[in-house]
């Protein structure tokens, strides 16, 4: 008798896993089809393009850099759907199977049938509309708690299986923000219950071995010759383009001097321009960082540890965070007080450092934080209906905050596709945001026009080996080269950066930045430049 009803129990849990697998791909596929879904920031763009070889990328490969290069290995292993590339299906598939995790734990949670639904609507419509692979690396990650407490009220151990293997997924996908979730959730898990089960101290080393064997992996894949230009720029970069060092070299003009760099270096530098290996020389920066010393605390940095927690209020995280608020209020306890103090204690900690205000960062830690008060333990049934409507306020305000933004920017973003008729298919120096990435790239449908465009990257990307920019300076048409040709170079690049290098034409190519044309694509402007030194 026991065993039937362990069957059914089982069978019952399947029917329901099913059923939320169900709800959580209705939701996120009617999301995209209504009010269709654009990448958050043009990192996931940009990883697309190498994953799948085209745009920025001279041909694809699975070192996609961001993530680990296993998930560049399984992205590629998707095929393309009517326009849509494996890694847009890959990153939806991660948002079906979190709202999934989502429906079926709290309702395992017994949070009722409601409730859960809100916190999918309130917790999943931003990152569907608006997808970035920090947000979906965390969302995987709040999944795995989930199958984690899962794991320790019904010692199933599909339940730790299924949390270790989503939290490995999250982990792959990116491992700044897993590392950041676990510790605001470190209250969060039961410890205690769970460190005596045998199942969990072997899945647990098992876990970290398969992560620390995939870090492994993802250095040796960097390892080639070939890459070698990038590693040495990507050790010294961070403090110019992240952290400001830029603007305390510009008080030592003496260690400019001894290096023979300017100002408009430094500016260079900052705004990613890295095709001149005389100015992005890692040994030249890292020496003047060495002579500089550590940075010092901006005298700003109160303010901005400050700006960053402010950000917590701003309307793309409103709802959810005066929901997790509301919830932490009616359901208190020390385990979801101490995730909140862990929470805002790294927020200040990103602004101190001079980073506030990533909101892709704090989405899956508000999210988290929403559902701790379920996860903490069951409250009686007053507080869970009060609970319930308060997710269903949230969750109603945020779908509306979300749907009208979204609206407005896929009606632009239209726009701008349309503009694009006639794009030329040569190969495009794209610098700063002159190029609408995300808008001409949508996570679903990419025209086979956007798909052929080939870009020359100033960024992140410029010295890797699998760029347009490394193939096309390798073949002596780098941008420096164009410019000084008689036909110049075509650019896409804002005010900002076309000054910026104008200066470096005076100072290194001894001539002056002329335009010889230009032509107009609805909201981008191609222009023809050439660094002309007969002047």
């Amino acid at each position: 008798m026991a065993e039937h009803e362990t069957g059914r129990f089982h069978g019952a849990d399947f029917r329901l896993l099913a059923g939320s697998l169900a709800v959580a791909a209705f939701f996120v596929l009617l999301l995209c089809f209504v009010f269709g879904a654009r990448w958050e920031t043009n990192d996931d763009v940009a990883m697309s393009m190498v994953a799948h070889g085209y745009g920025v990328a001279a041909f694809g490969t699975p070192n996609i850099i961001f993530s680990n290069v296993l998930w560049g290995y399984l992205v590629r292993a998707i095929p393309s759907i009517d326009g849509t590339p494996g890694y847009s299906v890959a990153a939806l598939a991660v948002l079906i199977i979190a709202g999934t995790m989502l429906l079926f734990g709290l309702y395992k949670l017994h949070a009722g049938l409601l409730a859960p639904i809100c916190a999918l609507v309130l917790l999943m419509a931003r990152p569907v509309l608006f997808p970035q692979f920090t947000i979906n690396a965390g969302l995987l990650v709040v999944a795995a708690i989930i199958c984690v407490r899962l794991f320790d009220l019904e010692n199933d151990g599909k339940a730790l299986f299924a949390g270790c293997l989503l939290a490995f997924a999250g982990w792959l996908v990116r491992r700044n923000e897993f590392l950041l979730l676990l510790l605001v959730a470190l209250p969060l898990i039961p410890w205690r219950n769970l460190y005596r089960r045998r199942s969990f101290q072997v899945s647990i080393l098992a876990l970290a071995a398969a992560m620390a064997l995939s870090w492994v992996v993802d250095n040796r894949a960097y390892q080639d010759r070939k890459w070698a230009p990038f590693n040495a720029l990507n050790a010294v970069r961070a403090p110019f383009n992240d952290f400001g060092a830029d603007e305390y070299l510009k008080k030592r003009p003496e260690i400019l001097a001894r290096y023979g760099f300017s100002a408009n270096d430094l500016d260079l530098i900052r705004e990613w321009f890295f095709v001149d290996p005389k100015v992005a020389s890692p040994e030249a920066l890292g020496g003047m960082l060495a002579e500089l010393g550590p940075l010092p605390s901006q005298h700003d940095a109160m303010a901005k540890g400050w700006a960053g927690i402010q950000m917590l209020w701003d309307l793309e995280l409103l709802p959810v965070v005066s929901a997790g608020v509301l919830l932490a209020i009616l359901r208190p306890g020390w385990q979801v007080a101490a995730s909140w103090g862990l929470f805002i204690g790294a927020v200040f900690a990103m602004g101190l450092s001079g980073r506030p205000g990533i909101t892709r960062v704090y989405i899956p830690l508000v999210s988290l934080l929403v559902i701790a008060p379920f996860l903490a333990g069951q409250a009686g049934n007053l507080r869970k209906q009060f609970a319930t409507y308060v997710l269903l306020l949230a969750a109603v305000l945020n779908i509306s905050l979300a749907g009208a933004e979204s609206k407005t920017v896929q009606a632009s973003a239209r726009q701008i596709r349309e503009g694009l008729a006639g794009f030329p298919h040569v190969r495009v120096i794209i610098w700063g945001i002159g190029f609408p990435l995300e808008d001409v790239y949508p996570v679903l449908g990419v025209s086979s026009s956007a798909m052929s465009y080939r870009f020359y990257g100033l960024g992140a990307f410029t010295l890797a080996p699998f760029s347009v920019a490394y193939e096309e300076s390798g073949q002596g048409r780098g941008m420096t080269d164009l410019l000084v040709q008689e036909t110049g170079a075509p650019i896409i690049a804002n005010d900002k950066c076309l000054r910026y290098l104008a200066i470096y034409c005076k100072e290194h190519l001894h001539g002056e930045l002329k335009e010889l044309s230009a032509q107009r694509y609805g909201e981008v402007s191609v222009s023809w430049r050439r660094c002309d030194a007969g002047q």
